[in-house]
């Protein structure tokens, strides 16, 4: 089987980009990894599977309560709803399908969150700023 080639880009910095600017209750707190030293509400991605162009995202929504994870999971799936056409550094999001929520505090400090799993459809931008 021959596929076409194409370009593929950086989609989890495209996508924490994204939610800096439409989650504004975590005020651009979104990481890569865990931040001990940033307050919470926070939120933590990373890419689970799938090609660039419908790539399963995971964002670990790390709260003070499980009613602020909650609104956070909830405003997070909102705005992914609404997501269209985001460009950022040669990558183009073209939305987002939010596959659901579920409450996973953590096992050891019982820190509350929510985890939220995202199919994120994504391309090169067509700049050729992409690598």
């Amino acid at each position: 089987m021959v596929a076409e080639a194409r370009v593929h880009v950086d989609v989890e910095a495209a996508v924490r980009e994204w939610a800096r600017g439409a989650v504004a209750s975590v005020q651009r707190r979104v990481f890569f990894g865990p931040n001990n030293s940033a307050p919470f509400p926070q939120i933590v991605l990373f890419r689970i599977a799938g090609p660039d162009d419908r790539c399963l995202i995971q964002f670990d929504v790390w709260a003070e309560s499980k009613a602020q994870a909650a609104a956070v999971a909830a405003e997070l799936m909102t705005a992914a709803d609404h997501m269209s056409r985001y460009a950022h550094a040669g990558v183009l999001l073209h939305g987002a399908l939010p596959e659901g929520a579920r409450w996973q505090p953590d096992e050891e400090s019982d820190q509350p969150r929510y985890i939220v799993d995202m199919t994120v459809f994504a391309t090169a931008d067509g700049s050729g700023d992409a690598s």
